[in-house]
């Protein structure tokens, strides 16, 4: 009888006690793999935004301006034509879209395959021969007509955090002439690599309402925040809403800097 006992296997609890006991262990890897496989993601777009700013300078220095944004999906920059008499040196005065990828050499969306967004100052477009230019600039070269940069011009850009206790907005960086946007994990706001419109951020999340607003000049860059039911961008005393956009821009300074040495500016 002891013997029959010793061999009669485990029990239905004892079974369940155990895969209760090596669900738990997998679920304890698994929520740390997928917090790095996000935070994999989040380095890799980042390096992507520091290669498009690079990118966005280089073609200044070989160009003496900066592009124009892509609003067709192909991936060029959408630059004014002899009959288009709208703007400084853009397709309809249009200075928001996609991020030219093709025209720059880099990749063509985040690492959540989104495209990255692009706005750009309109007097940062300029091409020599550009007569219909909307804002006054100085002639260059032979042509009474021609419009370039120059050092004086400063982008209308603006980028701000907020501060973590009022929620004051707070300037990060002013007179910027392009800025860039990943719009994160969720994609509000964002279109997808295959051209498709991804749904716009909720009502209550202000500061990624903004950045996904194609005529805005000002935009946000805070600390990433995760969902909540009831929040605000900008009450004091309630929690932040869900934050995860990615932005960089290209300072003025150094732009100017960079064009100077490459005899793109006197």
């Amino acid at each position: 009888m002891s013997l029959i006992r010793a061999n009669r296997g485990f029990t239905l609890i004892e079974v369940a006690v155990v895969v209760l006991v090596i669900t738990l262990l997998i679920g304890s890897l698994l929520v740390p793999l997928a917090s790095q496989v996000e935070q994999r993601k989040v380095s890799d777009t980042q390096k992507a935004l520091d290669e498009v700013r690079e990118a966005l300078i280089g073609f200044a220095m070989s160009n003496g301006r900066l592009p124009c944004p892509d609003n067709n999906g192909d991936g060029l920059e959408d630059a004014r034509t002899g009959a288009d008499a709208a703007g400084d040196g853009c397709a309809g005065g249009v200075y928001a879209g996609t991020l030219p990828w093709a025209t720059l050499g880099v990749s063509q969306t985040d690492a959540w395959g989104n495209r990255f967004k692009y706005r750009v100052t309109n007097e940062f477009t300029r091409r020599t021969g550009d007569a219909t230019a909307v804002a006054p600039c100085a002639p260059a070269g032979p042509d009474p007509n021609s419009c370039t940069l120059e050092l004086t011009d400063a982008g209308n850009l603006q980028v701000n955090t907020r501060d973590p206790a009022t929620k004051a907005p707070l300037a990060v960086a002013q007179l910027v002439p392009a800025v860039v946007i990943s719009f994160g994990k969720n994609g509000y706001g964002a279109t997808s690599g295959d051209g498709v419109a991804q749904p716009a951020p909720p009502a209550a999340n202000n500061d990624e309402i903004a950045n996904a607003t194609a005529v805005t000049t000002t935009f946000f860059n805070r600390p990433m925040s995760t969902p909540s039911g009831a929040c605000s961008d900008s009450v004091a005393g309630q929690p932040f809403c869900e934050f995860d956009d990615m932005v960089v821009w290209v300072p003025t300074g150094i732009l100017f800097n960079r064009m100077v040495a490459a005899g793109k500016l006197p």
